[in-house]
């Protein structure tokens, strides 16, 4: 288990890792730029065709673009939080809810259809990300829906691909989204289908799972603590594509983010549950580390588009997602 936070972890290594895959202010080469510019910007007019009634494409490959539109609009939000000190929370929620909603669309189609998405369209990672993300923004109701949604899927082909549950094939290291899965599935009385092998070891979240119903907050401190710590370990990514080298937060714009922590919090919130009074961390003293009440829900006339063309084309849509969009 690890303890005591990384030596390499803190407010310029966030800013670094954010810079590095923003292209605009990264120190690519004028041609790199141009070219990774243009990609991004593929994505933001496949995403506005979609929006605006272009093309023929199905709800399922017109929604594809809108997870390359969240990341983008994501690190954006976050270099400006890092770089210029800023605490407004609002465009790096507004950059989350494409994700948000193009995963609630993904799920309630493949409920719909029968034909759950497969592992390369959301994976275990994607939906404890997505779940984790929710609950700190304090949009419980979505996750709630796409909680109920997704799990029941698992049996079905959803989350993970059928090789990883083949004895034979290296298994894929995912502690935190195992956790954040169980987390919710917890909350939800949700009995969870089977799932692949998992020979990684983590206690602290092993030790979350057992305590974070715990009447007496004190009891949840040490062990959220070292889940912090863990946090700052698990940034620290290798540069092999082995699925036994990956890390909980490879993802750039939860490195800073310990959304661990506040979904455990969202969730005693709903059970009346009283919070620890602090946690003495660093990573809950980086900006997106404070603990906040739940963010107005940000509006966006082109995600509004796309929710009413998707309920136009899938018959039962609206009713599926009603009340989680």
């Amino acid at each position: 288990m690890k303890s005591a936070i990384n030596k390499r972890w803190n407010l310029g290594f966030l800013l670094k890792e954010i810079t590095y895959r923003i292209p605009e202010h990264s120190e690519l080469s004028a041609e790199r730029r141009a070219e990774a510019i243009g990609f991004q910007m593929s994505y933001e007019n496949e995403v506005s065709a979609y929006a605006d009634g272009d093309g023929d494409e199905d709800v399922l490959r017109g929604i594809g673009s809108m997870a390359s539109v969240a990341r983008k609009r994501m690190r954006e939000a976050e270099y400006e939080i890092y770089a210029g000190g800023r605490n407004d929370r609002s465009a790096l929620a507004q950059g989350f809810r494409y994700r948000l909603i193009e995963l609630l669309i993904r799920f309630a189609v493949g409920s719909i259809s029968g034909h759950p998405p497969n592992a390369w369209a959301c994976s275990a990672r994607d939906l404890a990300e997505a779940l984790a993300c929710a609950s700190s923004f304090g949009w419980t109701e979505s996750a709630e829906r796409l909680t109920r949604l997704a799990l029941p899927m698992i049996a079905d082909g959803a989350l993970w691909a059928p090789e990883e549950f083949d004895p034979r094939w290296e298994k894929r290291r995912e502690p935190f989204a195992r956790f954040a899965i169980s987390l919710w599935a917890k909350f939800m009385g949700i009995e969870l289908p089977r799932q692949p092998p998992h020979p990684y070891s983590a206690p602290v979240y092993d030790t979350l799972l057992t305590c974070w119903q715990d009447s007496d907050p004190r009891t949840l401190v040490e062990p959220l603590l070292a889940a912090c710590d863990w946090h700052t370990h698990e940034c620290m990514y290798s540069r092999s594509d082995r699925p036994s080298k990956n890390v909980d937060f490879i993802n750039d714009t939860l490195m800073g983010w310990p959304v661990e922590v506040h979904m455990v919090y969202r969730l005693r919130e709903r059970l009346n549950l009283a919070l620890p009074e602090k946690l003495d961390h660093p990573l809950m003293q980086v900006p997106l580390g404070p603990y906040l009440p739940p963010q107005p829900i940000p509006h966006d006339e082109r995600l509004d588009r796309i929710i009413r063309r998707a309920c136009s084309e899938v018959p039962g849509l609206q009713e599926v997602l009603q009340g989680a969009v």
